[in-house]
């Protein structure tokens, strides 16, 4: 029996490039194009039929950002299957092309890009998805994302040691009732989670980008490990991985799968802006910035924060102040520190390098290696403001099992 070919619709008024793609699309057997000289704004609920009987949909982006997004949003909406694939040239500024991104648009590409490379681009988005996601699972994770101002100021040991507290908690008459708690080290590049915890790094993240999948909870079983805690972990591959390897819409797919399965997602997120951490931020509940209180982390951070709200104004961001004693009385510095920042510093880890060695070199939890340090109860007293901020959420929520059980 022939296999059927694929479908790829074409948007574009402009002539030139529909004659460029038409004859890059030519070349490649088993596509059947249809072109339409429109913009995809123009295109009204046509497009819509498009994405529900297409693999691949790809037009000539406009610098009329709102006309564009309204007309993907109703398109996303109308339940089509259909990639979107954007070509855009210099005169659509980047914050269109971004906001695209956040749309739902798979992937855009500058209309300078190579022909054999666009080729390739097209080859790929238009394979059918190897791996899909099942829509029946209710579960709705929190998400936990921790960035940093800068590296080697305690961000990586706060997603760790957060994580292994929230896993469980101790109830009435000594019983443990157990939560499901992802770790997951988005640090592609630098990633030390697995370090952290005696584990061998992997290329899940790796055979993410190079063969286009989106996850399910094949991929999860096949690709997490899980501690002797119940701590489950997905670590940063071993080898150099561009940040950028990733798509938005892969990362997304990965945070809805882990949610549906868990009740705390803890991320540990690159020292960089990439377009990936969209899904991250629109997703999460809380953001926990591990900072400074000098005029340089102040300055980081103030970008960061700002960044994360643009991205989801309703984001609960919280400054952590790192490598630094809680002060019995906030001298000048600090003081100015918080009005810059517009929010106030409740929690400070303490510099504890000897409890933060031990773990290290024992590839455990702090709550395993130093449980009576003030580091570990620090983060401790975070797990539990998380839990009761999760409560508040959750009116089924048991009030007597908001504390971590370490």
């Amino acid at each position: 029996m022939a296999q059927k070919d694929k479908d790829i619709v074409l948007i574009s008024e402009d002539p030139e490039f529909n004659d460029r793609l038409g004859a890059i699309l030519s070349k490649q057997a088993g596509l059947s194009v249809t072109q339409c000289n429109s913009s995809l704004s123009g295109m009204n609920g046509k497009a819509n039929e498009f994405a529900r009987s297409s693999e691949l949909i790809i037009f000539k982006a406009s610098s009329d950002a709102l006309k564009e997004e309204q007309a993907l949003k109703s398109l996303i909406a109308s339940g089509g299957t259909a990639r979107l694939l954007a070509v855009s040239d210099s005169t659509v500024p980047f914050g269109v092309a971004h906001g695209l991104l956040r749309a739902g648009v798979s992937e855009v590409v500058p209309d300078t890009i190579e022909d054999a490379e666009l080729a390739r681009v097209v080859s790929r988005l238009s394979m059918p998805r190897r791996l899909t996601l099942n829509p029946q699972d209710q579960r709705e994770g929190q998400v936990i994302a921790i960035s940093k101002a800068r590296g080697g100021i305690g961000a990586t040991t706060l997603a760790v040691n957060l994580a292994d507290q929230l896993c469980s908690r101790k109830k009435l008459f000594g019983k443990t009732e157990n939560r499901k708690v992802a770790l997951v080290d988005l640090d592609l590049q630098f990633g030390a989670v697995a370090g952290f915890l005696d584990l061998q790094p992997n290329n899940a993240f790796y055979s993410m980008a190079r063969d286009r999948i989106e996850p399910d909870s094949v991929f999860l079983q096949q690709s997490i490990e899980t501690t002797p805690s119940g701590l489950a972990v997905l670590t940063a591959p071993a080898g150099f991985m561009p940040l950028n390897a990733l798509q938005p819409d892969q990362v997304s797919a990965l945070i809805r799968r882990l949610r549906q399965n868990y009740d705390f997602i803890v991320i540990d997120l690159p020292h960089a802006m990439v377009d990936w951490l969209t899904p991250v931020l629109e997703t999460a509940n809380h953001v926990l910035i591990v900072s400074g209180t000098s005029v340089p982390f102040v300055q980081q951070t103030r970008r960061l924060i700002d960044f994360f709200k643009e991205q989801n104004p309703s984001i609960h961001v919280e400054v952590i102040v790192g490598q630094e004693k809680k002060p019995l009385i906030r001298s000048r510095r600090h003081i100015e520190a918080a009005k810059a920042l517009e929010t106030e510093f409740r929690h400070w880890l303490p510099p504890d390098p000897r409890a933060a060695e031990i773990a290290m070199d024992r590839g455990c939890p702090l709550s395993q290696a130093a449980s009576g340090s003030a580091l570990t109860k620090e983060i401790a007293q975070i797990a539990a403001d998380l839990l009761k901020a999760a409560s508040e959420t959750s009116p089924t929520h048991d009030a007597r099992a908001d504390r971590p059980g370490r």
